[in-house]
Parts: structure tokens; sequence; C-alpha cells
């Protein structure tokens, strides 16, 4: 009686598994973009120019927090 109160849990549970993976949204993704990679200090004291990957706004964040953080 065991076996099958234990076996009947695991497929249950199994099956809500598997309900709960189907429903959810797939992850929006745009190939190798993202990733997002920090400027690193050496590009914040050279400063932003409009061949940077960032906003001049993202940017600027960025290098703000690096140089609060240290």
């Amino acid at each position: 009686m065991t076996r099958i109160a234990l076996a009947t849990a695991l497929l249950a549970m199994a099956v809500t598994c598997a309900a709960a993976q189907t429903t959810a949204p797939a992850p929006q993704t745009k190939g190798q973009t993202n990733i997002v990679v920090n400027p690193t200090e050496a590009e914040c004291r050279t400063g932003w120019n409009a061949s940077l990957k960032w906003s001049k706004e993202q940017f600027d964040q960025f290098c703000t927090t690096i140089t609060k953080s240290k």
C-alpha cells in the first residue's frame, strides 16, 4: 500500500512539474547581446564616446557605481 501511495505522489508531482514548465513563458533572447559587461575602470577614465556599446546614461550610471564602490 505504501508503494502505491508513493508512486501516486511521485506521478502527481511529475505531472505538476511538466504542466508548470509548459505554461511558463520562454525567455526572450537576442542572440549574443543578452550578456551585458560593464565598462572597465580604464574605459570610465577615458570617458564615453558614441562608438561604445552603452548609451551615455548607461555608461555614466555604470561608472558612478564603480567609483562609489571603491
